[in-house]
This record gives C-alpha cells, sequence and structure tokens, in this order.
C-alpha cells in the first residue's frame, strides 16, 4: 500500500502528536518572515540633507525640518546643493557630496552606511541577492533532505541561520551585511521547505490543505508582531538582535528528544521500517490509535517511478500549455507580493509600522479566507478572482496620485509624486495586497493537483524556480522603476496580476478530482475539462 495511507491508517490524518510537532514546523515561517520582512525597518526610506561640511549648525538645522535647503542659507554660502542633494555646486563646479544629515529618530542601516545618492543602489541590490539566496536553498533543500533525512536538514539550516542571524548585527560594512543576509535567506528557506514538507508527510485528507495553507499563519502573525519590535527598537543592530534570538531557542527546541523526531515517510521510503515503526507506534498511542490498524502481511511501500520522458511531454499541448500558464502565475504573483512588501515605504504613503501591520493583519484574514475557499469552493474562479480583483485594486490606488505640479521654484521635496488623497492610495494599496497574498497562498495547492503525480516534483520545483526570479526583480521593479515614477511599478504589477488572473482560466478545475498519475492521464483530464480557452490544441487520441 502507498506509504502516505499507511502512515494514515496507522496514526489518523491528525492529532496530538501531528500537532505538537506542527506547533515545532510552523515556527519557522515566523522566524523567516521576521528576517524577511525587517528589510523594511532596516532599509527604511528617509529624508537626507547634503552636509558639505559633515555637520550642520543648530540653525541650519531649523531653517527647515524637511530638510530642504533655505535661499537665505544658500546665499550666505559660497556653494549650492542640488536638488536630489547629491551634488555640490561650488564655483560652477559640480562635486559629488560626501556626507548627510538624516530628518530621521534612531539609526538604520541606511543611516550609518550613508546608502543614498550614489549609494542608494545597493539597497535593492541587497534585497535582489537575498532572493537569489532564497532561490539557492529552495533548489537545494529538497535534495539534501531526500537524501540526509528531513530532522537533519532542519537542524543543520537552523544552526546556520541562527548564528548569522545573530552575527548580522555586528557587521562594519555593507557589503559584508549583503553577503551574510544571502546565506541567511538560503538556509532560511530551506529551513521552511523541509519543515512544510515534513508536515505534509504526517498528515492527509482535508488536513492537507487546511495545513498546507494554515502554514503561512505563523508568517501573518510574525508580520503583525515586527513593526511593534521595529518601533521600540529604532536602532537597527537591537532589532536585529531581537528577531534572531528566537532562532537560538527555536534551535533548541528541535534538540530535545523524541519531540520531533525523523519523519516516518522518509524512514519507509529509504527502508528504516524498524526505525519508522518504533516513531508510528508512538504517534498512534498519542492519538489513541494503537491496535486499530494490523499492517497487512508484506506490504510495501512505495515511491513514485519516473517512468516518463521529455518527448511525452512534448505530445501533450494541453499540459504544455497549462503549465506554462502556472509558471506565469507563479512568476506574477511572487514579483507583486515582494514587489509590494519590501518597497511598501515607497509605494504606499502613511506610517511605515501602520502599514506593516495593517498588512500582517490583512494577511492572517487572506490564509483565513484561502482556506474556506479551498474546501467548500473550487480552485479555477478564485484564482482568477482574486489575481484580477488584486490588479485593479492597485490600479485604483492612481486615483491617490495626480501628476507632479510645479513649484514657485520648479523643485519638488524628491519623494513619489504623490500629493493627494493618501486615504486613497492606502486603501486600495492594502487591498491590492491583500488580494495577491490570497492569491499566492491558493497557487500552492493548485499547481500540486494539477501536475500529474510522475511530474509533481518537478514541476512544483521549476514553478517555484519561477517565483523566485519574480521575487529577484521585485527589489528592482519596485524601488527603482518607483524612484522615477512611483506609478510605473504600481501600472506593471496591476497589469501582470489582471493578465494572470485572465490567463487563469486556461487551466481546469481540480477541486473534488482524482489526481493524475501519468502523463497521459494527466493530458486526457486536461484537454477534455475546462478547455475552451484550449480548443484550439489538438485532442489526446484514446
Amino acid at each position: 500500500m502507498p506509504d502516505a495511507d499507511y502512515i494514515q491508517e496507522r496514526i489518523g490524518e491528525i492529532g496530538r502528536w501531528q500537532w505538537r510537532i506542527l506547533a515545532v514546523l510552523g515556527t519557522a515561517a515566523a522566524l523567516g518572515a521576521w528576517q524577511t520582512l525587517a528589510i523594511s525597518f532596516l532599509l527604511p526610506e528617509v529624508d537626507f540633507k547634503c552636509a558639505p561640511n559633515g555637520s550642520l549648525t543648530e540653525q541650519e538645522k531649523s531653517l527647515d525640518p524637511r530638510l530642504s535647503w533655505n535661499n537665505v542659507d544658500q546665499e550666505s554660502t559660497n556653494y549650492q546643493i542640488s536638488e536630489d542633494q547629491c551634488t555640490i555646486i561650488y564655483n560652477d563646479r559640480n562635486e559629488s557630496c560626501t556626507s548627510w544629515v538624516y530628518n530621521e529618530t534612531g539609526a538604520s542601516i541606511v543611516q550609518e552606511f550613508n546608502l543614498v545618492c550614489s549609494n542608494d543602489y545597493l539597497r535593492s541590490l541587497s534585497s535582489a541577492l537575498y532572493m537569489c539566496g532564497m532561490m539557492l536553498g529552495t533548489l537545494s533543500s529538497g535534495v539534501l533532505s531526500d537524501l540526509f533525512g528531513r530532522k537533519k536538514v532542519m537542524i543543520g539550516t537552523a544552526i546556520i541561520f541562527s548564528i548569522l542571524s545573530c552575527c548580522i548585527a555586528a557587521v562594519t560594512s555593507m557589503m559584508a551585511f549583503i553577503a551574510i543576509r544571502v546565506f541567511i535567506a538560503a538556509s532560511g528557506i530551506a529551513m521552511y521547505t523541509t519543515c512544510y514538507v515534513y508536515a505534509m508527510e504526517i498528515i492527509g485528507g482535508r488536513w492537507n490543505s487546511i495545513i498546507g495553507i494554515g502554514f503561512q499563519i505563523p508568517w501573518a502573525v510574525a508580520y503583525m508582531i515586527l513593526p511593534g519590535l521595529a518601533y521600540a527598537l529604532p536602532y537597527w543592530a537591537h532589532l536585529q538582535i531581537a528577531i534572531s534570538l528566537p532562532c537560538l531557542i527555536y534551535l533548541l527546541v528541535l534538540f530535545i528528544p523524541g519531540l520531533v523526531p525523523e519523519s516516518p515517510k522518509w524512514l519507509l521510503v529509504k527502508g528504516y521500517e524498524k526505525e519508522a515503526e518504533a516513531i508510528l507506534d508512538k504517534a498512534a498511542k498519542m492519538n489513541n490509535m494503537q491496535g486499530k490498524v494490523v499492517r497487512s502481511s508484506g506490504a510495501k511501500v512505495t515511491t513514485d517511478k519516473q517512468d516518463w520522458s521529455y518527448s511525452e511531454i512534448l505530445r501533450s499541448p494541453h499540459t504544455i500549455a497549462c503549465a506554462l500558464v502556472m509558471f506565469y502565475l507563479w512568476f506574477t504573483n511572487s514579483l507583486v507580493y515582494y514587489g509590494m512588501v519590501l518597497n511598501s515605504g515607497k509605494l504606499l504613503p502613511g506610517n511605515v509600522y501602520i502599514n506593516n501591520f495593517i498588512s500582517g493583519v490583512l494577511e492572517l484574514v487572506a490564509y483565513i479566507l484561502t482556506i474556506v475557499v479551498f474546501l467548500f469552493g473550487g480552485r479555477r474562479y478564485p484564482q482568477s478572482v482574486t489575481m484580477i480583483l488584486g490588479g485593479v485594486a492597485l490600479l485604483l490606488t492612481l486615483i491617490g496620485n495626480k501628476p507632479k505640479s510645479d513649484t514657485e521654484d520648479g523643485m519638488s521635496d524628491g519623494e513619489d509624486d504623490s500629493t493627494s488623497n493618501e486615504t486613497v492610495k492606502q486603501v486600495f494599496g492594502q487591498l491590492g495586497k491583500f488580494a495577491i497574498t490570497a492569491s499566492f497562498a491558493m497557487v500552492y495547492l493548485y499547481a500540486a493537483e494539477l501536475f500529474p503525480t510522475v511530474i509533481r516534483n518537478s514541476g512544483m520545483a521549476t514553478s517555484s524556480f519561477f517565483a523566485r526570479v519574480g521575487s529577484v526583480i521585485a527589489p528592482f521593479a519596485g524601488r527603482e522603476l518607483g524612484n522615477i515614477d512611483v506609478r510605473i511599478p504600481i501600472c506593471l504589477f496591476a497589469i501582470l496580476s489582471i493578465l494572470a488572473g485572465i490567463l487563469t482560466l486556461v487551466l481546469p478545475e481540480t477541486k473534488d478530482v482524482l489526481l493524475s498519475d501519468t502523463i497521459k492521464e494527466g493530458e486526457k483530464f486536461i484537454a477534455y475539462k475546462d478547455a475552451t480557452l484550449r480548443k484550439c490544441l489538438p485532442k489526446p487520441t484514446a
């Protein structure tokens, strides 16, 4: 009998034993969320002013609290400062400013390493390379956990994650900060992915959908807590330490004997039946399932057979079309989600602490709503509606923008061109992010149900790869384009989302449908299910 069915019959779809382990595994999502989302407070958008002599007098500081040069002040000196506060104009010569003062309380990395003007690109580069680290961790975690086991990889990645998360608070250069963050990202996502796989291996039935999406809830809770920590700890190194110390506690918890054993499914697949049975016996006892299932004599655990070829895929046009749409959905969801999250200070007006707290609350609601929809609704239309809704909501944020108007001196404040109706932008911006969050949660299980068994792992891995490509582009698409005009990334995200929502209608509905095992079965199912937008493609022969 299949190993998953055997495990569920031995210990039940879910019980005390699974809940105890899930409580530990879910913590990985919260810890990863803090390290990823903290960038909004480590590298915030700040107002700054060039200080040619390295500092300003109290009189100069009091001239304008928004750090715009006063005309009288400029006339009393032999130099002027460019509008972007990056160039000193002295005796008709242009010199780069090398020191600045900031109109912000606390001390972020931006202030500590002067990440403005010619160094501003390092902020986007840091976020992009962090996402590259996540891509590396995603690709390596599956291979490592299959080779060495779930528990060993969880502990190994937790060690790296915990140590580096604490050590980064002591860096003395931006390059060191960027480099360490890459490895934090790789180890963090590897730890999370391994925990997620482990969780899916010990539950069954409708709990696969509930936990599959609900596993993101700790991320949303951590999202809600983070603004409070950042407000209480304005110095970036103190905040970094505060969000890293729990990682050490989590590591110690993993070492508690018997609390999180090796995955029984992995043990069975690898032939360690004695060890697996010992774990299942303890789990069955805790779940009051002992004695209720007797294993059939000679029952054998099976693994997926890789009896397929690329030529078979090439002869499956419906499968190819749906796979390409699914890859695009992952790419777009990741690009828009991280584009909004990592650049919230640039794209959404208002207080960064309040905005992040509201985003966390809405994510929690989005995950709960997604669980309800997946249990009682479908996949195809909810996926389409959330993506279109997200795109339309983002377009409506432009109502709160009006073209930049000339001031008396033709100068602007150097920030984005949003000058009116910030409430409209906040409401529709948060609504757009809410819809994309729900869509991103849906697409995971939708993809798992769409791909046939023989290529499911490959299909999910490829989908995840496209998602990481989107997340790598997100910092540049959001912030660098936003520096030109904040409407550009908003329009880009909106158009991509609406297009993704329309393309979702190419996919078949997979709710309450028996999952396909072979490529041939998958092609036949897809070709005759919701195929209106694919009617130009040839149907498979019997």
